[in-house]
Parts: structure tokens; C-alpha cells; sequence
């Protein structure tokens, strides 16, 4: 074998080694914290699942009741209870056939009354009782529900007085009186009615002030009456109330100030 041939023959095993090591020295693809090199998250532990519960802001909730769901028969859960660190785990039984779903729900006093607020999973995927799975929680108080809905609650307001004026030219200001029901800050809210009512409320408690907007000229002051109330005034306090058929929601009579 001449030179010639030998140097070729060289040349083309450095250029195969250059590919095979990508040809560079960046990274080698190592997968962020919290995934496999397949980009799929960290799996759970077998016969486990565990996570948090927090609130829309990032704070834990303790308290909340947990479960896994068994998917082939009917009222079958495996259930938890989150900790003060909003932490939980719950033992599957390994004896049953089937996947597994996650849910979970907060039961809690707020301005003098229960509520039942659903807690919404990081996802809605089955998994097997021998795979485990880690199922994170938050408590959504506000925003749009898969499906349809929204997690907030809706005021109703009904014109009083003689009824002179378009209730939908009402503008609402909401104060919010105190911390809201899952313990975060809320802020002032300012809308006009959507299809008869103020939606998508984040649960809490508020002052409700009116004025009213005509389409020329300025705008007038209003009076309020909530539902437990019988006179009317510059504003009121309002609270949600949980029925079947209108969801969380509170209601109150407006009309144009004398």
C-alpha cells in the first residue's frame, strides 16, 4: 500500500469519528431535572401516588382530601390527606386490577359558611397500580373549565325600583373584603353584565358598588340591596352560595339612586 493510499484511508477514519461524536463538543443532551432522556416526566413510585395540593399563587393547601380513583370499578379510592407543607401520599392496593385517576377535593369554612372546591390535577392520564404516578394539585378559584364553565362564581343582578334604565349598562366594582377563599390576595374587579351576569368571579367575599352608564351624558350613582337585606343602599356585601343548578353564584336588586 503507497503513501497516497495510506493518508486517504486515514483521512476518511478521522472524518467517520468526527460523525459519530456529532462533529462538535456541545453538551452531550443531558435531559433537565425532573425528566428522562425519552423528555417524559419523572415516573412515580410503584403501588404510590404522591404530590402537593397549592392554590393558584403557589402556596400549599393542608387539609385537602386526595384519592386515586379506580378506573374498572365503581366507587373504588384509594385516599389521602395533604399535610401542612400541602404534601400527600396515597398507598394503592396491590391486590386490584385496573388503572388509576387522580382527584381530590378542600372542604373549608369561609365567611361563616362550607364550601366543597374541586381540585384540579396536573393531569388527567390513567396509570397502573405497579407504575405509581405523581399527581400534582392545584385549587383553581377563577378561569375557564375544560369542557366549559368557569371556576368562579356569578352574580345576578335584578333592577328594582320602577326599573327605569338598562340594568346592562350597570357597571360593578368589586372590593374584595379580605384574603379570598383559598387564602390569596384578590384585587378590584370592574365589569358590566355578560348574558344577564358578572362572570367567573374569584370565590371570596366583596363590596359591591354600581353606577349607572347611559349611553350620552354622565353617569348616575345607584343603590344596592342584598338578598338578606331589605333596604337599600350605596353598597353590600356579598358572599356565594352553592345550588345544583346555578353552581356558585350570589344575587343582589339594584336601582338608580333618588
Amino acid at each position: 500500500m503507497n503513501t497516497r493510499t495510506r493518508t486517504a484511508i486515514a483521512a476518511l477514519v478521522l472524518t467517520a469519528l468526527l460523525a459519530a461524536c456529532g462533529g462538535s463538543q456541545a453538551g452531550t443532551n443531558t435531559p433537565p431535572p425532573g425528566q428522562t432522556g425519552g423528555g417524559q416526566p419523572d415516573q412515580g413510585t410503584p403501588y404510590t401516588m404522591t404530590g402537593t395540593v397549592k392554590n393558584a399563587a403557589g402556596q400549599p393547601i393542608a387539609g385537602a382530601e386526595v384519592w386515586a380513583d379506580n378506573t374498572l370499578y365503581y366507587n373504588m379510592n384509594a385516599l389521602g390527606t395533604t399535610d401542612a407543607q400541602g404534601r400527600y401520599t396515597v398507598a394503592l392496593p396491590r391486590d386490584q386490577i385496573g388503572t388509576w385517576r387522580a382527584g381530590g377535593r378542600v372542604r373549608t369554612k369561609y365567611a361563616g359558611q362550607w364550601y366543597d372546591l374541586t381540585l384540579v390535577p396536573d393531569t388527567e392520564a390513567a396509570f397502573a397500580t405497579d407504575a405509581g404516578a405523581i399527581r400534582n394539585f392545584t385549587l383553581k378559584i377563577s378561569g375557564e373549565i375544560a369542557g366549559g364553565g368557569t371556576y368562579g362564581g356569578k352574580l345576578y343582578p335584578y333592577a328594582g325600583g320602577d326599573g327605569d334604565f338598562d340594568l346592562n349598562r350597570v357597571e360593578f366594582t368589586l372590593t374584595p373584603d379580605g384574603p379570598l377563599i383559598d387564602g390569596s390576595a384578590g384585587s378590584v374587579i370592574r365589569r358590566f353584565l355578560d348574558d344577564r351576569m358578572v362572570r367567573d368571579i374569584p370565590i371570596g367575599k366583596y363590596v359591591v358598588t354600581a353606577r349607572y352608564v347611559p349611553p350620552s351624558g354622565p353617569s348616575r350613582p345607584m343603590v344596592l340591596m342584598g338578598r338578606d337585606e331589605d333596604v337599600y343602599s350605596s353598597k353590600t356585601t356579598i358572599t356565594f352560595h352553592e345550588t345544583p343548578d346555578y353552581g356558585l353564584f350570589a344575587d343582589l336588586t339594584v336601582s338608580l339612586a333618588p
